[in-house]
């Protein structure tokens, strides 16, 4: 079963971030690309008005080079995600006393979609280079809380049996909003319309990679299971 189960994770992450990494270098990547433009041209942005007498060029300021290794960089990341992602789904749907099919497997997608992505995101956006951001240590903290609380919130309501376990689950889903994100001041030379889109294609991308996830863990966990019985 462990080996199963790993094994479902691995192809399926794998499946599941090349087809993103695609998607994500003909939708996003674009938009990423022209946001950093306005860093670079920022003509407000005078090095020699700033005196940081202990700033050096090092390895902080690397960043992958365009195109391929940008992609593979990218891919890289998208893979340890899927099937980190991946393994999550596949414990859920070993605990599945019906038989798993590719529509239980979407549904936990969604689910994660929801925790890891949607609830998130209703605080903290997606933001592209050179717009503002909160203190980090701050959003590391509100970020995971969302996370943990969406996710107890989650299973409280669909899974608890008595009325007050799903009160509590909606409340749970709600207080991490009630609490607030920390979030950024200052101006940004980011046009907002190319922000929004951004946000919005970030977040259906990573609605169709949870999508994508669920389908190929539930397919290939299932297959698997039958090709051991056949045994």
């Amino acid at each position: 079963m462990v080996f199963r189960m790993f094994a479902t994770a691995l192809v399926a992450g794998l499946l599941a971030a090349v087809l993103i990494t695609g998607l994500q270098a003909l939708i996003t990547t674009p938009m990423i690309l022209q946001a950093e433009s306005y860093e670079i041209t920022d003509p407000t942005h005078d090095h020699g008005a700033h005196d940081h007498g202990d700033h050096e060029h090092g390895p902080a300021d690397w960043s992958p080079a365009e195109g391929t290794e940008r992609m593979l960089y990218t891919l890289l990341a998208n893979v340890g995600a899927g099937v980190g992602f991946a393994l999550l789904l596949v414990v859920g749907l070993s605990f599945e006393k019906a038989s798993v099919g590719t529509g239980r497997g979407i549904l936990w997608g969604i689910a994660g979609f929801a925790v890891f992505t949607l609830a998130p995101n209703l605080g903290l956006p997606p933001e592209l280079p050179g717009m503002p951001a909160g203190d980090l240590t701050a959003r590391q903290i509100w970020w995971l809380a969302t996370i943990l609380l969406s996710a107890a919130g989650l299973g409280a309501t669909v899974f608890g049996k008595a009325s007050i376990i799903k009160v509590l689950g909606l409340v749970l889903l709600v207080l991490p909003h009630v609490w607030g994100a920390p979030h950024g001041v200052g101006d940004s030379e980011v046009p907002a319309e190319l922000a929004a889109r951004f946000t919005a294609a970030t977040i259906v991308l990573s609605a169709v990679f949870w999508v994508m996830i669920g389908y190929f863990s539930s397919l290939i966990f299932a297959r698997m299971g039958r090709n051991s019985a056949e045994a």
